[in-house]
């Protein structure tokens, strides 16, 4: 346990470094909510008993979260991002 909560800070560190996070829902978990027709539904994901079509009503389980800003540091070598890890040629 004490070494995970030592991982996910450094996670949250990172996180918050690079980028802002935002809920994709503005209303509190267990709200009732009603999704109009044309709704995002790569931001929404419905589950339950889902028939018929939009509108839906139903309870919020989890607000989500989205990025609304990134700030990673700026590139000067493209070629040099896509290689992940170099081959090792041992002489």
């Amino acid at each position: 346990g004490a070494a995970a909560r030592v991982v996910h800070e450094g996670c949250r560190k990172v996180l918050r470094a690079h980028f802002t996070l935002a809920p994709v829902r503005s209303e509190a978990e267990g709200a009732r909510v009603t999704l109009p027709a044309g709704f995002d539904a790569a931001a929404v994901r419905l589950s339950g008993n889902v028939v018929g079509q939009a509108p839906f009503t139903g309870t919020l389980g989890h607000r989500g979260w989205q990025v609304t800003e990134v700030k990673l540091p700026q590139l000067t070598d493209a070629k040099a991002a896509a290689v992940i890890a170099q081959a090792e040629v041992e002489l």
